[in-house]
């Protein structure tokens, strides 16, 4: 019997511990998500989150994801 799948996005490889980084990582995550970001911001996305999402929809699930971790810091 297979184990059910869990609903909880994937965190990518690092999390921004500063709520500023964490803010900053999510929105070049959403970037991200409408294509291929430049050279830029690409390095400053890499170095939030250790590694650069292969696809777009990595990208959204990781953002899901720090999304999650900014609401439960905020409680």
């Amino acid at each position: 019997m297979k184990s059910p799948k869990s609903n909880k996005p994937k965190l990518p490889p690092l999390v921004p511990r500063e709520s500023e980084e964490l803010q900053r990582a999510i929105c070049l995550l959403g970037n991200r998500t409408k294509g291929e970001l430049g050279a830029k911001p690409r390095a400053e996305l890499t170095d939030l989150v250790g590694k650069y999402p292969k696809t777009v929809e990595e990208a959204a699930e990781w953002k899901a994801a720090l999304r999650q971790v900014a609401k439960d810091r905020e409680s």
